[in-house]
């Protein structure tokens, strides 16, 4: 018996070291994969959180850009007359909204920790319509949404819109860029507890479907049963 043990155990040892030397190799080769693989994620990582919508804009394909149409005294503007703020610096964004809405006042909100603001346009006197492809827009409001410096958005806002507002215009739309789901916001239950009435309803159209360069967004929302419509033009 003390025989058969003695044999055993240089077995054992031997088995013992094996483990650990392939412990070890298994260490030594997960740490130079790390040590291979961690560079190409950070990169990747850092290339994908580098975005920036100053380098898009410095970079944007216009080919698609619809001209620029001058409407005639006393006629809604254009929408196109966005093609000189959509996009355009703070300066230039600035420019245009005096020289659209003179008079006006400018609510500048700048959000911390991020590269983006939102610009609030509010004048006594009344803003003149907005065409776009004959259908008429009303507002008494316009907001800009920047990133980087650079508009993004532009919205026309009507707080005096309503459910027959929206509806009626979604017609309009339908029928000249085609069908659209709506899109639902959703509540949670601290919203639904304090402000039942609230709702974000809104229909797309991007690019493709819209004019070939901007995108179109038609939304409906309500606060504390205070109810607005606002048509959006943004470019990516």
């Amino acid at each position: 018996m003390e025989e058969k043990k003695k044999k055993i155990w240089p077995i054992i040892l031997i088995a013992g070291i094996v483990v650990v030397i392939a412990a070890i190799l298994l260490i030594l080769v997960l740490v130079i994969a790390g040590a291979l693989i961690a560079p190409q994620i950070i990169k990747k990582y850092t290339v994908s959180s580098s975005y920036s919508y100053a380098n898009t804009v410095a970079n944007m394909n216009t080919t698609n850009k619809p001209a620029t149409v001058v409407a005639a005294t006393g006629t809604p503007q254009d929408y196109t007359f966005i093609n000189n703020v959509l996009t355009k610096d703070e300066t230039q964004v600035e420019a245009w909204v005096n020289n659209f809405y003179p008079g006006s006042s400018i609510q500048k909100t700048d959000y911390a920790g991020s590269e983006t603001s939102w610009w609030v346009v509010t004048s006594t006197n009344p803003m003149d319509p907005v065409s776009i492809n004959g259908v008429v827009i009303t507002y008494d409001q316009v907001e800009f949404h920047l990133r980087d410096g650079y508009a993004e958005e532009i919205s026309f806002v009507n707080h005096a819109g309503d459910t027959a507002l929206f509806n009626s215009l979604y017609k309009d739309f339908e029928a000249l860029y085609g069908p659209q789901q709506i899109y639902v916001g959703d509540k949670d239950f601290l919203t639904n507890l304090m402000d039942p009435s609230q709702e974000y309803l809104s229909y797309s159209w991007f690019e493709s479907d819209f004019d070939g360069y901007y995108s179109m967004f038609l939304t409906k929302s309500q606060h504390n049963n205070q109810t607005q419509v606002d048509v959006s033009i943004y470019k990516y």
